[in-house]
């Protein structure tokens, strides 16, 4: 072959193998949102079969769902707290699975009716006036740790607050800094095998959603397998319930 001859071959080859390289990098970026979009689109298939947003154990009270009234449900007593008759099994099993691995509890809350939840907030409110604030600055303050009457799901029965015994001795007014005791670790890990959701988790997003600060005693029962997709995906309540919404359900 003449000089010339390779030298124009060279370049077609040259000239092939760009085209080639460029088809690959538009076919890998063509790729990519498709399958963001096959994960996005997956997220909503593998809901849980049969679950809709209106299934009672979803019911969803906070400052944007408020329910003035009270809800009638069959009553029951554990530990001496009221709950929801339906939450009874799963409760004791979850507090019997936590005093087996050496974690023995105290159930400090259930139901509380929305007379006592005015009671609540009004007698944290004062507290909050008490201290300095004025009345404005105290109800925002308040509302930030305390839902408001009507907007409490403790309301439903279907709300615990539950603490290892170590950390409520140490933290009787329930604080977030209760999560550095083991025992309430183990609740908040252990929650959705028991079909309960740490209700208010951290960070931004989950109070973005919730509109309530990190609380690492409150619970909420929403079925076992509506609470392990809802920690498998990061979602909290409101957001399971748009997921469950978008896919018609």
């Amino acid at each position: 072959m003449s000089k010339k001859g390779i030298i124009i071959a060279t370049g077609s080859l040259l000239l092939l193998m760009a085209v080639s390289v460029v088809g690959y990098q538009q076919h890998t970026k063509q790729g990519q949102p498709t399958e963001q979009k096959q994960s996005k689109t997956q997220a909503r298939q593998d809901l849980p079969q049969g679950v809709k947003h209106t299934d009672w154990d979803l019911v969803l009270v906070n400052d944007q769902h408020r329910h003035p009234a009270e809800f009638n449900f069959q009553q029951a007593q554990v530990a001496g707290k009221t709950v929801d008759q339906r939450i009874v099994s799963a409760l004791n099993d979850f507090r019997a699975g936590a005093q087996a691995a050496g974690y023995p509890t105290t159930l400090v809350s259930g139901y509380r009716s929305v007379a006592y939840q005015k009671e609540v907030f009004a007698s944290v409110k004062a507290n909050n006036k008490a201290a300095g604030l004025s009345d404005q600055d105290a109800e925002k303050k308040t509302a930030a740790v305390v839902a408001s009457p009507g907007a409490s799901e403790h309301m439903t029965g279907l709300a615990v607050d539950l603490a290892g015994n170590d950390a409520y001795e140490r933290y009787p007014g329930l604080e977030a800094a209760m999560d550095q005791f083991p025992s309430q670790q183990w609740l908040i890990q252990h929650a959705a095998d028991y079909g309960f959701i740490l209700r208010f988790p951290k960070g931004k997003q989950a109070k973005a959603s919730t509109m309530i600060d990190y609380e690492s005693w409150h619970f909420r029962y929403v079925g076992r397998a509506n609470a392990q997709y809802m920690v498998k995906h990061h979602l909290t309540l409101e957001e399971y319930i748009q997921e469950l919404k978008k896919a018609n359900r």
